[in-house]
C-alpha cells in the first residue's frame, strides 16, 4: 500500500501541540490544484445537486445590473456566473479562487457559456488583493469552512464590501446529517487510506454550528439577519455512476483511491455500496446533505471587525463548546428544503 501523499496525513502541529495553519494551508492549495481538472471534468455532475443552494444565495444577493461582485472560493464559477448574468454588460463580476488551476477551469467554464463581464483572479480569501470598499457584495458557496482562517478572511471580505452591500455564503451542516461526504470518509479511514478527521482543524464541517457562525460574521463587523437550514440530496442512478462520483469528484476521497490498486479499488467500491444500500431509491441512491445557507450578511454602518473596534481579536468558540451547543440546539431546528430547480440565465 502507498504511503499517504501530505493529503491524507494527519494535521501538522507545531512545537506547541497546536495546529499549524500554514501546513495546512499548504495540504489545502495542493488538494484543491489536483482537484480542478477533476471538478471541471464533473461539474454537472455537482451542479445538478448544489444549484439550488447557488440560485437561493444568487437570490438573496439581489445583484443588480452595473454592479460589482466578488465572488471567493469560486471552483469552477457557476455560481458567480448566475449572479453575472443579473448584472448585465454593465455590470462585474470578480470570480477568484486561491488556487490557480481552479481558476483558469473557472475561465473555461465561462468561455462554454458565453460570460463576458468576468474577470478571474488569484485571491486569497485571508489576504483579498482589493481596496476597501470596491465591491457591492459577496458571494461565497461552501469555501469559509475550509479555510485556515475563517475569521480573517470574514473581516477581509467586510473590509472590500461597500456600505449597503452584503456577503451571501454558505457551509455544510452537521456530518450526521451529511452521510454523503460521511459514509465514502468512514470507509477509507477504516482500510487505513486516510487519517481520521481532526476535529480542531479547518475542513467541510468545521463551521457546522450556527452559533459559531452567527459569532464569527457579527465579530467580522456584519450584522447578521438569516441563516437557513436546506436539505440536498446527491442522485445517482446505479452503483456504476455513484462510483465514478466518489472515485473522481470528492476530494481527497478521490485523490486516495486513484492510487490504489485494482484490488483494493474493488474491495473499498464494494464496502461502500453495503454501506450505501441504506440510501438506495427508486432503483438508485439518493444521499441526503445539510446545509447551512447565510442570506443577508450587511456591514455594520461606520462599524469595522471586532479587532478593529479596539475590541481585541475575534476569537472563535471553541469547537468543543460548539459541539455542545449544537446538540443543544438539535431538537428544535427543523430544516427545510430548497425550492425546486428554476431555469437562470447565465449558466447551467
Amino acid at each position: 500500500m502507498q504511503a499517504h501523499t501530505i493529503l491524507e496525513q494527519p494535521a501538522a502541529r507545531t512545537g506547541s501541540g497546536e495546529l499549524d495553519p500554514d501546513a495546512y494551508r499548504r495540504r489545502s492549495y495542493e488538494l484543491w490544484q489536483q482537484m480542478a481538472n477533476r471538478w471541471e471534468r464533473g461539474r454537472e455532475v455537482l451542479w445538478e445537486t448544489t444549484r439550488p443552494v447557488s440560485e437561493w444565495l444568487v437570490d438573496r444577493l439581489s445583484p443588480r445590473p452595473g454592479q460589482t461582485f466578488l465572488e471567493l472560493a469560486a471552483g469552477a464559477g457557476e455560481t458567480g456566473f448566475l449572479a453575472a448574468g443579473r448584472l448585465r454588460d454593465q455590470g462585474r463580476l470578480i470570480s477568484s479562487d486561491f488556487a490557480p488551476e481552479m481558476v483558469e477551469a473557472a475561465k473555461r467554464v465561462a468561455d462554454e457559456l458565453g460570460i463576458t463581464n468576468a474577470e478571474f483572479r488569484v485571491i486569497d480569501a485571508e489576504r483579498i488583493q482589493l481596496d476597501d470598499a470596491s465591491v457591492d457584495g459577496a458571494i461565497c458557496r461552501f469555501g469559509y469552512m475550509l479555510m485556515a482562517d475563517p475569521a480573517r478572511a470574514l473581516r477581509e471580505t467586510r473590509r472590500v464590501i461597500r456600505g449597503g452591500g452584503r456577503l451571501v455564503f454558505s457551509v455544510f451542516g452537521e456530518p450526521e446529517r451529511n452521510p454523503w461526504m460521511t459514509v465514502a470518509r468512514g470507509v477509507m479511514a477504516e482500510r487505513g487510506h486516510l487519517s481520521a478527521p481532526d476535529p480542531e482543524e479547518p475542513g467541510i464541517f468545521s463551521l457546522s454550528d450556527p452559533d459559531t457562525i452567527k459569532d464569527l460574521v457579527a465579530d467580522a463587523g456584519f450584522a447578521h439577519s438569516e441563516l437557513e437550514e436546506a436539505e440536498i440530496g446527491f442522485r445517482f442512478a446505479d452503483g456504476d455512476s455513484l462510483w465514478a462520483y466518489v472515485s473522481e469528484l470528492q476530494g481527497p476521497i478521490a485523490l486516495a483511491i486513484a492510487r490504489l490498486d485494482n484490488q483494493e479499488r474493488r474491495a473499498v467500491r464494494a464496502a461502500l455500496e453495503q454501506r450505501y444500500a441504506a440510501f438506495r431509491e427508486s432503483g438508485g441512491y439518493r444521499l441526503p446533505g445539510l446545509v447551512l445557507n447565510e442570506g443577508h450578511a450587511q456591514p455594520l454602518a461606520g462599524r469595522g471587525s471586532r479587532a478593529d473596534r479596539g475590541c481585541g481579536p475575534a476569537q472563535r468558540p471553541s469547537r468543543r463548546h460548539s459541539r455542545k451547543r449544537r446538540r443543544r440546539a438539535l431538537a428544535s431546528r427543523r430544516p427545510r428544503s430548497l425550492p425546486a430547480r428554476r431555469r437562470s440565465s447565465g449558466a447551467r
